[in-house]
């Protein structure tokens, strides 16, 4: 058995992403919410909705609402108002626990020390939070995985910045200096693996329950990210990170690196300087993340399909 603590901003992909853990029978132990994508309180009902869908009654811990530092922007442009388009909705029966998910994450590091997973598709706050409460988390953290930055400094938020890092820079630096075991799923790569439209017309076939309500949840951000960003078609960047972390095969080619956070409030801010050659430079003699540099996307889009012919 796994254990999963899952860490959203919650719009569309990380919804997909809550789901294929539980599909692929994950032991999910928390679903912790921080700022991110739109506004804090519309991301806890998102969360709440979809284990609605699923009935699955996982607590949801409500975390930070703001970075640690920096003043921030939500990004509704992209996700719509609700984070699954412009719906805005409200969960009928799950309640979200009173508890930070700081904390949470901490009491639950303790409780499955040495066997907790972290997946952060988010700003890094939360995980920055509970490790500033309590250091010991490095040691019983089994594995972070994170959907952030890029390896070229190709943004999505800046020319050179991806989103989860630019929100919260310093969470960022203070989570990737602590000792963690990272792998890291940037940006830059995942665009490189969008669904095309034969792919997209595959899945509105499919005709199933939750392939009707994946067509309904991207529909927004499918049309922002050809039309806006230029992609042909829309990427999955928490979703692959998601799947990588459930089979490491997912990831056809991963290097050990040193990741340096720019945290200043600089053009630069959130940027991920990659060093390729780690012990050759003054930076550091050993790397400090795992990075994934290509999928097998065959590999992944039955991972996608799978999971849309759960009901």
């Amino acid at each position: 058995m796994r254990y999963f603590v899952i860490d959203c901003d919650t719009a569309e992909d990380d919804i997909l992403s809550l789901y294929l853990l539980l599909r692929n029978n994950i032991n999910v132990v928390g679903v912790t919410i921080v700022e991110g994508n739109i506004s804090f309180d519309q991301e806890v009902k998102n969360a709440l909705w979809a284990l609605e869908q699923v009935n699955m009654n996982i607590p949801v811990y409500p975390g930070s609402r703001r970075p640690l530092i920096k003043k921030y922007i939500t990004v509704e442009q992209v996700h719509g108002k609700g984070g699954i388009g412009d719906m805005l909705v409200q969960p009928q029966r799950y309640k979200a626990q009173n508890k930070h998910a700081a904390i949470a994450i901490t009491e639950l590091a303790d409780r499955y020390a040495g066997e907790l997973e972290f997946l952060a598709i988010s700003p890094l706050t939360n995980l920055a939070l509970a490790y500033l409460l309590d250091n010991s988390i490095v040691d019983k953290i089994k594995k972070v995985w994170i959907m952030g930055g890029s390896i070229f400094s190709i943004g999505n938020i800046t020319p050179v910045a991806e989103y989860n890092i630019w929100v919260d820079p310093d969470a960022a630096k203070i989570v990737f200096e602590a000792g963690f075991d990272i792998t890291m799923v940037p940006w830059d790569v995942v665009i490189k693996y969008p669904i095309l439209e034969e792919e997209w017309n595959y899945i509105k076939n499919m005709n199933t329950r939750m392939s009707k309500l994946y067509i309904s949840i991207y529909k927004h951000y499918r049309e922002y990210s050809s039309n806006i960003q230029k992609i042909n078609g829309h990427p999955h960047p928490d979703a692959i990170t998601t799947a990588i972390a459930i089979d490491n095969s997912i990831a056809s080619r991963i290097e050990s690196n040193y990741v340096v956070i720019d945290n200043s409030d600089g053009f630069s801010r959130g940027m991920t300087l990659v060093d390729r050659f780690v012990a050759d430079t003054r930076w550091s003699e050993k790397s400090n993340a795992k990075i994934v540099y290509e999928i097998n996307k065959s590999k992944f889009m039955e991972k996608i399909y799978d999971l849309l012919n759960w009901f």
